[in-house]
């Protein structure tokens, strides 16, 4: 009995030192911090709690409870519900829960899984919140990392997959991601501390499952029986190269990217001068800017964008996750949502005196009446000035319609609206952003651009008609 309790001892200083260790070491926790303890009623989860209840009045640290029932598994999640709220009161702990609407999860598009992870981490985020906590602290462990790793190389995942599970990330911290899944267990033991196991861990329709049950006992038997060590040390290696090319590439992002509300630009010629392997981190993070996450973008993805950018030619798109897409031309390399690039057509009426906005062009124009001799040259600066008189008919403006064709002021001779804008070097996916003024014989005006020669002013000119750009 004595050896049995000096064994227990021994293997309980042994775990809470190296869990101290790992706080201390990577800053993970200060003291008197206040910690959400997200707790599933499994082992990991359950050693969190101990080990952290454990520590507390040496640490200062004060810790509570939050439980989310994912509204799946029937009266088995009930009664994980019912055993960590117990565990909870046993320790004089607060307790929070949240509980999902039944089948809610199955509901939604994509993965099962990742929707109930994106729900439990909400989930601990407002509880953190309302909580007024520091962090939250998860139970991910040592052979997580291991599996993480793997399944990131079956995907050829590169530097960022193969880093595995972060220590940090957010307010999410993971205290025990050193400790491996047996050393958890013999903890449990010998202190005698019960827990729950989610059957779903056994079904191998899951990936992770399937590398746990089969592909990882099968490395470890032929192949190498610290294959465990070796995948974590790959994630240590590719975490701290990824952090390094992060920070490279804030820099040139910071540099490089125009960013706008719906799109993201690159000069061209400057991401192409850009090493490959920032380059590719640039189109990423453009996306990230643009939709808040990158689920569902690959590595072909990128890659084939990237290529798109180092080719010659016209302008050229793919499409991207999420109603996204890459296009490249105008000199630039731009990311932004679907409807950004869809060419489409507007026509507003013109009110004189009175404002017209064009949502499509970013731009509101102001029209005002004015009269007098030779204002066309007094006034040049204060907007763009148009005869009144020469006018025939309702005023519109308009998008640009096949056709369309002017006499640009002091060009001499018909062109195309088209032609010009080709000429102007305006990008083909935004022409038709392009306002038109047009009366009852056409064009009078390629807003941004040029006059119609019929309307320019003159020294005889008596009723002016002032345009004032504004931009939105």
């Amino acid at each position: 009995m004595k050896y049995r309790e000096e064994q227990t001892l021994h293997t309980v200083v042994e775990i809470h030192r190296k869990v101290l260790g790992t706080i201390r070491r990577l800053r993970l926790l200060q003291e008197g911090d206040r910690i959400v303890l997200g707790v599933s009623g499994g082992p990991d989860s359950v050693a969190l709690l101990h080990i952290l209840f454990a520590l507390r009045e040496q640490c200062g640290w004060t810790l509570a409870v939050a439980h989310l029932h994912h509204g799946l598994r029937g009266r088995d999640a009930e009664e994980d519900l019912e055993f960590v709220q117990g565990l909870s009161q046993d320790l004089g702990l607060p307790f929070f829960h949240g509980r999902l609407p039944e089948d809610a999860l199955r509901s939604q598009k994509g993965s099962l899984q990742e929707a109930a992870r994106k729900a439990r981490y909400d989930f601990l985020e407002s509880v953190r919140s309302h909580w007024g906590a520091r962090c939250i602290a998860v139970g991910h462990q040592a052979d997580d990392q291991a599996e993480t790793v793997l399944a990131a190389l079956l995907r050829g995942a590169g530097t960022k997959g193969l880093a595995g599970i972060p220590y940090v990330r957010g307010s999410v911290i993971r205290p025990i991601l050193d400790l491996t899944r047996e050393e958890i267990l013999r903890y449990l033991d010998r202190r005698g501390l019960p827990y729950r196991v989610d059957p779903s861990n056994e079904q191998e329709t899951f990936l992770r499952n399937r590398i746990r049950h089969h592909l990882l006992p099968l490395l470890r038997e032929f192949y190498s029986p610290r294959i465990d060590d070796r995948l974590r040390r790959i994630a240590h290696l590719c975490a701290q190269e990824d952090a390094f090319m992060e920070a490279s590439t804030d820099q040139i992002w910071r540099r490089l990217a125009r960013l706008g509300d719906r799109r993201v630009e690159i000069p061209l010629s400057a991401y192409r001068e850009t090493p490959a392997a920032v380059r590719l981190r640039l189109l990423r993070r453009s996306v990230a800017y643009l939709r808040g996450d990158t689920r569902g973008l690959s590595w072909v993805h990128l890659v084939r964008l990237d290529e798109l950018a180092l080719e010659d030619g016209r302008e050229r798109w793919v499409h991207l996750p999420g109603r996204l897409r890459g296009v490249v031309g105008g000199g630039a390399v731009m990311l932004g949502w679907e409807e950004e690039f869809r060419s489409g057509c507007f026509r507003y009426p013109v009110e004189v005196p009175g404002e017209t906005t064009i949502p499509e062009a970013g731009l509101r124009i102001r029209w005002e009446l004015v009269e007098g001799t030779g204002l066309s040259r007094r006034r040049k600066g204060e907007g763009v000035l148009l005869d009144l008189e020469a006018m025939d008919g309702e005023l519109v403006v308009r998008s640009p319609l096949p056709g369309d064709r002017f006499r640009p002021a002091g060009l001499g001779g018909s062109r195309k609206v088209k032609d010009l804008l080709i000429d102007a070097k305006v990008p083909r996916r935004d022409r038709w952003r392009v306002p038109v003024l047009v009366d009852r014989r056409g064009p009078l005006w390629v807003v941004g651009h040029r006059l119609d020669e019929r309307v320019r002013p003159g020294p005889e000119t008596k009723k002016i008609l002032k345009a004032v750009p504004i931009p939105m």
